[in-house]
């Protein structure tokens, strides 16, 4: 994959992210663009969870306290509510978590 191929994955990851996070009622988006750049539906969903766990992993410290790891949890599962809403699973191992799926 070339940069430029890379930069408008992410750039298109970051886009739908925003997008279920302000949606009403989340959805997996799907057009010829995104075709284009994830294949099919279920590139997209690999896409969608893979920066999905990236972030828990960056993003939650677990040599910190519990109560501050928890609300770091919470902060992070509100940030990806719409994307946790679209992913077919409806759960979180990385998180010990269940999600309602749209």
């Amino acid at each position: 994959m070339t940069w430029t191929q890379t930069h408008r994955r992410w750039q298109a990851l970051r886009a739908i992210e925003q997008d279920l996070w302000s949606a009403e009622r989340p959805e997996l988006p799907w057009n010829d663009e995104l075709a284009q750049v994830f294949g099919d539906r279920d590139g997209l969903r690999a896409a969608l969870r893979y920066r999905w766990r990236l972030a828990v992993s960056t993003q939650l410290d677990t040599h910190l306290p519990e109560r501050v790891l928890e609300e770091q949890r919470r902060a992070l599962t509100e940030r990806a509510r719409g994307v946790l809403a679209v992913l077919d699973n409806g759960t979180d191992e990385e998180l010990g978590t269940t999600h309602a799926v749209a």
